[in-house]
């Protein structure tokens, strides 16, 4: 039945692509297929809303079932005030997206989408690539895709054709991007919008205040990325295997707390984390309700693997752990990279529980003496990093996309 309704309303969509006019003032904005408010997306519309250039544009968000009651039941303390939404996949959204003028996403879409010629298709993408991507890859190990490698990078062609411009957060991407997508547009190097408020807000003191009738805890950020064999259903993946929170509870517990935000399509089932960690707050799981932005500025340190994570909290210039316990299977057969990881990461890279927590200590709790020397040489690397890959996150992107979006406005032949 739901999928003979939405038959019915691709169908009315398609007939309103071809005879409703487009409002080039007016805008759709999603993220993660809309499964939440967040992203470059997010970075782009606030400031918009700021720009008194835009106060004729209608600004519009689509979500997800999912995400859309949660917007319906907390309402102000998910959005902005005044935030207009759409439920994805209704009849309203159909509508909106049939006739608006600018569409800003950072994930590709739904293949039966129409750009209309007078709209502009402005994709953000989500992140600096270290992992393959599209016309890239070459073995598809991703359950929930086509297994015809070729039907799946084809349909990256297909949806990038409908860009009018790709943002790139720095000069690696710029180059990369064109090929992995099989894009032909224009690519605008910008830095990436979402890190604007790392910018302005990062600058924190050396010692912060703890918690009231709390001991102060160092508080570690980690975000994992999915493993493309792990698949569940519906488009969704399992929770990484590793680590063992129990174990990491045990030696660290004392002087630290785990803050966890899963890739948007990662599931998380009960037993995923130990309950027992939970309840002591050792570890404290955060989803789709929160954009990691806000996480990324609340902590000492980020535990990352092979997600792009690494080129936002950069920006941040804190400590950087790598937990990479399946580094051989995801380079050679899984996924493969860009870059070598080994080489280019800002940070200790650790294969186990063990290293990980001896990493952790040496970089918070090691004399000066002892290993001040690996610190340094760390610092270094940090810096180079920074210096390849956040040299355009100066924190005005997002006023740089918004220029864009301008220039179309007045003058859509400009790009």
């Amino acid at each position: 039945m739901k999928a003979f309704l939405k038959k019915i309303l691709v169908f009315i969509y398609h007939c309103m692509a071809k005879i409703l006019p487009v409002n080039r003032k007016k805008a759709v904005f999603m993220s993660n297929m809309g499964r939440n408010y967040s992203g470059n997306p997010r970075a782009v519309y606030e400031e918009m809303i700021k720009d008194t250039r835009f106060e004729e544009v209608r600004k519009i968000w689509a979500f997800n079932g999912d995400f859309f009651n949660m917007v319906k039941k907390y309402g102000g303390k998910l959005l902005p005030k005044g935030c207009k939404t759409v439920r994805y996949g209704g009849l309203r959204y159909y509508f909106h997206m049939a006739t608006s003028g600018i569409w800003v996403f950072d994930t590709r879409q739904e293949p039966y989408l129409v750009k209309r010629k007078k709209a502009l298709y402005l994709m953000t993408w989500h992140g600096t690539p270290l992992k393959k991507l599209g016309l890239d890859m070459l073995s598809l190990n991703m359950s929930g895709e086509k297994r015809d490698l070729k039907a799946y990078t084809d349909s990256f062609t297909e949806e990038s054709g409908k860009w009018d411009c790709l943002i790139a957060q720095n000069d690696f991407s710029a180059s990369v991007f064109p090929g992995c997508f099989g894009y032909k547009g224009k690519v605008l190097t910008t830095g990436y919008p979402r890190n604007d408020r790392l910018v302005r807000e990062g600058f924190r003191a050396e010692d912060t205040a703890p918690e009231a009738g709390k001991p102060h805890k160092k508080v570690l950020l980690y975000a994992p990325t999915w493993r493309d064999d792990e698949y569940l259903s519906g488009g969704f993946y399992k929770c990484p295997s590793r680590p063992d929170f129990v174990k990491l509870e045990k030696a660290l517990g004392d002087k630290y707390r785990i803050m966890l935000k899963l890739h948007y399509l990662v599931k998380l089932k009960k037993g995923d984390i130990p309950q027992s960690c939970i309840d002591s707050g050792f570890v404290k799981v955060y989803g789709n309700e929160t954009d990691i932005t806000s996480l990324y500025l609340k902590a000492d340190a980020l535990i990352g693997d092979y997600t792009s994570a690494m080129f936002d909290y950069s920006v941040l210039d804190r400590p950087m752990f790598f937990f990479c316990y399946d580094l051989e299977k995801y380079r050679e057969s899984l996924r493969g990279f860009y870059m070598d990881i080994e080489e280019i990461a800002p940070g200790p890279i650790s294969k186990n529980e063990e290293e990980l927590i001896g990493d952790i200590r040496e970089a918070f709790e090691g004399s000066e003496d002892s290993n001040g020397s690996k610190r340094a040489d760390y610092r270094e690397k940090l810096k180079k990093f920074r210096e390849t890959y956040n040299k355009y996150d100066d924190g005005h992107a997002s006023e740089r996309v918004l220029d864009v979006i301008r220039r179309f406005l007045e003058e859509p032949k400009s790009l």
